[in-house]
C-alpha cells in the first residue's frame, strides 16, 4: 500500500487541500450564533452593523465583542453539541485523501475551539487547524486572538490567502474548498477550488478554476474522475448561427405582421425548441405556417452563414481519441447534420441528435439519456456542454453534470446561478477542464 501511495505522490506531485470550516466542513455556520448566544451587552449590534456595512473586518468585530461575551468551556461544549453539524461525508473524504498522501488542513475565520470540539465529538483524527484562537476561563471571560491574521492588512481574523501563500513552496498543487466571502482571496491563488454556495458564483464571475460541490461525499469523485463521454449543444456552443436564426425569425415575424426582434432578444431564446419559441409569440392558428416560414427561409441561408465557434474544432480534435463525442440539439436533425458535415466535424461524432428524433426537446433529458446509451458510458463519466440555462436544466434532468460555456448571451455569473458543475469562458478550455484534478 505504501508503494502505491508513493507512486501516486510522484505522479501527481505533492498536494494540499485547505478546507473552510463554517458552512463547509460544518454544514451550519457556527460563528454568528456562538457569539450572539453568549453576549452580555447589546453593544455588539453596533460593531456587527459596522461589519455588515464594510467599515471593519472580522478581526475588529471579534476584538470588540470578546469583552462583551460570557462563556465557559461547558457552555462551548454544549453549544457545539446542539448547533454544529459535521458534513456526513467529511470523515470518508479525509480517509480518501490520506490514502492518497494528500494533506488536508482546516483554515477558518471562525474559532479553533469550536472546530476541535466538533472533531473530538466525531472522532476525527488529528488535523492541522488555522483559525482564530478562543480562550475561556472558569469565570466565563472570553479572549479572542488572531495568530493567522495578516498584519499588513488586519481585516480578517484569519487571512486564508496568507496561509495558502505560506505553503506555496511546499506543495505542487493547492486546492481550496469553501463556501463564502472569507474564501474569496485564497481562491484567486489556489490551483483549483471546490466551491459551495455563493463561492461558486464568485469564482465564475472572476474566471477562477472552480467546480461546484454540494458536500464532501462528492469531493473524491469530482477531484479524481475521468470523463469518457461528452454531448454537445450545437447553436452557441459548437457553431455560431445566431445571425441566420435571427434573420429567419424576423422574416417570419414580418410576414405575419409582428414587430421584429433584435439579435440579442432572439439569442436568449435560441436554446428553446422551434415549437416552443413560436408558441410563445404567435397565435395558435399561426404556429404551423410560422414554423414553415422559418424553416423555408433558414434552409436558404444557413449553409453560407453558419461557422464554427472559436476553438470548437481544436477542442473536438484534441478530445477525439480521448472521449466519445456527440451532438444533442433542439435544432432539426437534418440542419444539424448538414452543418456538421459542411464544417467537417460530423465524422467525429457518434451521433447527431435533433429534437424530432422521437424524443422531447430540451430541457427534457431524454435525448441525453439516449446519447449515454449509445456511448455505452456511465452517467458519472458523462457531461453535457452547452451555453444556456436550458442546457444546464437538460443535463440535470438526465442526471449528469453540465459544463456551461459563457458567452455574449449568457454571462459566466448568470450561468453559475443555474448550478452547472463548471463554468468555462470558451470551449477551448474544455480539454483541460475535464482532466482529473487529483
Amino acid at each position: 500500500m505504501l508503494g502505491k501511495i508513493e507512486q501516486r505522490s510522484d505522479k501527481f506531485g505533492k498536494l494540499l487541500i485547505l478546507c473552510d470550516f463554517d458552512g463547509t466542513v460544518s454544514i451550519k455556520d457556527t460563528v454568528n450564533k456562538l457569539v450572539r448566544n453568549h453576549l452580555s451587552s447589546p453593544e455588539w449590534r453596533f460593531h456587527v452593523k459596522r461589519y455588515l456595512l464594510g467599515d471593519i473586518g472580522s478581526k475588529a468585530v471579534y476584538e470588540a465583542v470578546a469583552p462583551l461575551m460570557t462563556m465557559t468551556q461547558e457552555h462551548l461544549d454544549s453549544f457545539v453539541f446542539e448547533h454544529a453539524e459535521l458534513d456526513p461525508g467529511f470523515p470518508a473524504f479525509l480517509s480518501w485523501a490520506r490514502d492518497r498522501n494528500i494533506e488536508v488542513k482546516i483554515v477558518s475565520d471562525g474559532f479553533d475551539q469550536t472546530i476541535k470540539t466538533l472533531f473530538r465529538n466525531h472522532n476525527i483524527p488529528e488535523i492541522d487547524i488555522y483559525a482564530n484562537q478562543l480562550e475561556l476561563d472558569h469565570e466565563g471571560a472570553v479572549k479572542i486572538s488572531h495568530p493567522h491574521a495578516n498584519p499588513s492588512c488586519g481585516i480578517c481574523g484569519t487571512c486564508k490567502l496568507e496561509v495558502l501563500r505560506s505553503f506555496r513552496n511546499q506543495y505542487d498543487k493547492i486546492i481550496v474548498i469553501g463556501d463564502g466571502e472569507s474564501d474569496r482571496h485564497a481562491s484567486h491563488e489556489a490551483d483549483f477550488v471546490l466551491a459551495l454556495h455563493d463561492l461558486f458564483v464568485y469564482c465564475a464571475r472572476h474566471n477562477l478554476p472552480a467546480m461546484r460541490m454540494q458536500g464532501f461525499s462528492e469531493a473524491p469523485r469530482l477531484l479524481s474522475r475521468s470523463i469518457k463521454a461528452i454531448a454537445y449543444d450545437l447553436d452557441g456552443t459548437l457553431i455560431d448561427s445566431l445571425s441566420e436564426i435571427a434573420q429567419s425569425f424576423n422574416h417570419m415575424f414580418r410576414n405575419l405582421g409582428y414587430p421584429e426582434m433584435t439579435k440579442d432578444e432572439v439569442a436568449r431564446r435560441t436554446s428553446l425548441s422551434l415549437m416552443d419559441f413560436v408558441k410563445a409569440f404567435l397565435r395558435p392558428d399561426e404556429i404551423e405556417i410560422g414554423i414553415k416560414m422559418f424553416r423555408d427561409y433558414y434552409s436558404k441561408i444557413f449553409r453560407d452563414q453558419t461557422k464554427l465557434m472559436p476553438g470548437a474544432m481544436e477542442c473536438i480534435t484534441t478530445l477525439e481519441e480521448k472521449v466519445t463525442q456527440g451532438v444533442v440539439t433542439n435544432k432539426k436533425r437534418i440542419f444539424a447534420r448538414i452543418i456538421a458535415e459542411k464544417l467537417d466535424f460530423a465524422a467525429k461524432m457518434i451521433v447527431i441528435m435533433g429534437a424530432e428524433d422521437g424524443f422531447k426537446a430540451k430541457p427534457a433529458g431524454a435525448m441525453i439519456d439516449e446519447f449515454i446509451r449509445l456511448a455505452d458510458a456511465r452517467k458519472t463519466e458523462t457531461i453535457y456542454v452547452g451555453d444556456s440555462p436550458v442546457d444546464i436544466v437538460a443535463a440535470k434532468n438526465a442526471d449528469i453534470d453540465a459544463f456551461a460555456i459563457a458567452g455574449p448571451v449568457f454571462s459566466a455569473e448568470e450561468l453559475a446561478l443555474h448550478g452547472p458543475r463548471r463554468v468555462l469562458n470558451g470551449i477551448n478550455e474544455l480539454p483541460e477542464a475535464i482532466k482529473a484534478i487529483v
